[in-house]
């Protein structure tokens, strides 16, 4: 039996590179006389949907892993196949934070994704023909924030992805990989974004326990952007969902200033 590991990085934190190696996907197949088995584990601080496309066939398989877990991705007959080692090398991951199937509440409301006090005019909100109409922004909102802006988490959860580390930005496509975020995964599956950050603009970690409300990171005009801004968006799998926030209107309208008002 021959063992072949691909170890899949998501993200490094911040330098912490002994933190980044455990926070990690695992994937490895075991190939018998029998069968080929591709297996993966995932060892992030969040639930994840995996889905692994081998070139040398006309389909995908897919998993959801809670954190921790470890499941079969693919299971085959050996005389399935035309030859064992076919996979290598030619097959595609793709990685998807949180459940798709996660079960939000459309009550629960939301804080606005700033400090209490402060107001920012929202110049892109739901459903907008620009760049949110998507289904992955089509519920996105966009404040107007000058660089260095404090970030708080608008809901509480586990960070699950930070990436900081891009310097680019601009109006300009080429740049839509290049925004700095951060990902906090809900008890409920979902996954809030907020995008746009400012280089090495995170002060959280990858595993950190954050509550609702507590300052995570600072603005910036990082990827496709064509001012500086937060883009936030909640998501269940890879598509953006309705919510509302707390003490504000169920729609939000563009153009207008909302402020951060608990009310407690």
């Amino acid at each position: 039996m021959r063992i072949l590991v691909v170890l899949i990085i998501l993200f490094s934190v911040m330098g912490m590179m002994q933190k980044a190696r455990a926070q990690t996907v695992f994937v490895w197949n075991k190939i018998s006389e029998k069968e080929f088995t591709l297996w993966a584990k995932n060892n992030l601080p969040c639930p994840i949907h995996i889905k692994a496309e081998p070139d040398s066939m006309d389909m995908d398989f897919a998993r959801f892993l809670p954190k921790g877990n470890q499941e079969t991705l693919i299971q085959l007959p050996i005389d399935s196949l035309n030859s064992p080692n076919e996979f290598k090398g030619q097959i595609r991951y793709h990685l998807t934070l949180g459940n798709p199937d996660a079960n939000h509440d459309p009550n629960y409301k939301y804080l606005l994704p700033f400090p209490e006090g402060q107001s920012h005019m929202l110049i892109q909100g739901n459903n907008s023909a620009f760049t949110h109409d998507l289904p992955s922004s089509n519920y996105a909102f966009d404040f107007e924030m000058s660089e260095n802006s404090l970030i708080s988490a608008a809901r509480g959860g586990t960070v699950g992805f930070i990436s900081v580390n891009n310097k680019k930005g601009g109006n300009n496509e080429n740049y839509l990989q290049h925004a700095n975020k951060i990902m906090v995964c809900h008890d409920d599956g979902t996954v809030a974004v907020y995008a746009h950050l400012r280089y090495k603009g995170a002060i959280v970690n990858i595993g950190e326990q954050v509550y609702a409300g507590q300052i995570i990171g600072f603005s910036g005009n990082t990827g496709y952007s064509t001012t500086p801004h937060l883009h936030f968006a909640v998501l269940a799998g890879s598509k953006s969902i309705p919510i509302t926030f707390k003490n504000l209107p169920d729609t939000l309208k563009s153009g207008l200033f909302y402020e951060q008002n608990l009310g407690f």
